[in-house]
């Protein structure tokens, strides 16, 4: 018996569109209506009057008819073949064999293309997608001939919508079809907690962090380009609850940027990122409430006092006077920045200012602390307080993603290291696995070794 085909929409902006497309029409039909009355006005034929009457109002429900064409989105999937049908511009059906890879993406569309699927010929690529929600880039193993309204293009990648989308990535993947892995199984692949990533020929090896936890932030191909520079390039991790992950590398690598997406600071060009099971980009406020964030500068209200800075943070978000109240005390306390919570925020040192971004990002207890060089400016003393702290956070179940310049820092408080180059993750494991799979007596010469290219690219200049 043949298997009935799965059908995947795209409906999850309909209401928005349809918003937006009726706007559109009714700032049409305001132009319209004065050119109608222009037409009954200066034209006395009666013939011409209504060959011109007729082509307007065929021009305005053309319109509105390409405005409502993304909508008719359905796409099938059966044992064989998927068949991709967005709006009257492009029915076509790809053998699954000749499907080489999917991976959900987020691009931004202008306003225009969106109204049609459109063929760019420098990437070789269809563009069926309406918003950038729920895309998926479709990567075929060859150019194949494929009809786009009415030209046939050769195209070897498409970009659509599904609302389902891991359940698309998930069924396209099933045995039968192309081996293409869903959002998890590519996750599995490529950051396991008992596998490291290869370093330019070392084999991998075992890791200590225990399996049994759950996922607390998870990437998945995270990429950033800048204009022709990528800067993270398809980054694939993943950290348990618990968990201290350092993350090291030369400026310009990659960290900041990592991090900034994580926060939702930054778009990013293709994948996604889960913050306490919550994505970042389509359920941000739910991501936002399960982190705290430290960036790499302070971003501080410098006209508040740092009591009032936190009592307004805590506000933001919702917390309880009392609580709210509570919390400030104990961490002013906790940061030595009692004696000093009542001066300005902008007469504080560098120092103090990153503690009092910390406690900002402390006061209302995420499960996952995102710290972007927390310990930089901070006197011996104190940065010894906060590994301390870290190290309890992280036993009360608190998941910490850490950048740092400082190596013997990430060796001592971090239970994995991940090393940044050019946008890449290069290694990923314990210090000790990486000295280990390096051949290498401490964590410096592993870190050296693999940016070795770029260290010396910058002797040269």
């Amino acid at each position: 018996m043949k298997e009935p085909a799965q059908v995947f929409t795209y409906t999850a902006r309909r209401g928005a569109y349809l918003t937006t497309v009726c706007t559109l029409a009714f700032l049409f039909l305001t132009d319209v209506g004065l050119l109608v009355f222009l037409i009954f006005l200066f034209i006395h034929t009666t013939v011409l009057k209504l060959v011109l009457l007729a082509l307007v109002a065929a021009l305005y429900f053309s319109a509105i008819g390409l405005w409502l064409l993304p909508l008719w989105t359905k796409h099938q999937l059966t044992e064989t073949h998927l068949s991709l049908h967005y709006g009257r511009a492009l029915k076509v059906n790809i053998p699954r064999t000749a499907i080489a890879a999917a991976q959900p993406v987020r691009e931004r569309l202008t306003m225009l293309e969106p109204l049609a699927a459109r063929y760019d010929a420098k990437k070789g690529r269809i563009v069926a997608a309406s918003s950038d929600q729920g895309q998926v880039l479709l990567r075929l193993d060859k150019p194949h001939a494929l009809k786009v309204g009415r030209p046939t293009v050769l195209a070897d990648t498409l970009l659509i919508n599904v609302d389902e989308r891991l359940e698309f990535l998930t069924a396209l993947g099933t045995p039968g079809g192309a081996p293409v892995a869903s959002p998890s199984q590519m996750l599995v692949q490529q950051d396991e907690y008992h596998s490291l990533p290869a370093m330019r020929g070392i084999p991998p090896t075992a890791s200590s962090t225990p399996s049994s936890a759950a996922t607390a932030l998870r990437i998945e191909g995270l990429t950033r380009r800048f204009g022709s520079l990528t800067a993270v390039d398809h980054l694939h991790l993943a950290l348990r609850q618990g968990e201290i992950y350092g993350f090291l590398g030369s400026n310009g690598a990659g960290k900041t940027t990592t991090m900034k997406m994580l926060a939702g600071l930054l778009q990013p060009s293709e994948g996604r990122a889960w913050i306490a099971g919550h994505d970042v980009w389509t359920q941000p406020l739910a991501a936002k409430a399960a982190f705290g964030y430290v960036a790499d500068r302070s971003l501080l209200y410098e006209r508040l006092t740092g009591r009032e800075f936190l009592a307004f943070l805590g506000q933001l978000r919702g917390m309880p006077l009392k609580e709210t109240k509570e919390r400030v005390e104990d961490l002013l306390a906790l940061l030595d920045l009692t004696e000093h919570a009542d001066r300005l925020c902008g007469a504080y040192s560098f120092g103090m200012k990153r503690k009092l971004s910390l406690a900002g990002a402390l006061l209302h207890q995420p499960p996952v602390l995102i710290l972007d060089e927390p310990l930089n400016g901070l006197d011996p003393r104190s940065a010894r307080r906060l590994k301390d702290l870290f190290g309890e956070l992280a036993a009360g179940g608190a998941t910490i993603l850490l950048s740092t310049h400082d190596l013997a820092t990430a060796e001592a408080v971090c239970q994995r290291i991940g090393i940044m180059h050019r946008g890449r993750l290069e290694a990923s494991g314990s210090a000790s696995e990486l000295r280990q799979a390096a051949s290498a007596s401490d964590l410096e010469s592993v870190f050296l070794s693999l940016t070795a290219d770029q260290q010396q690219q910058e002797a040269q200049v």
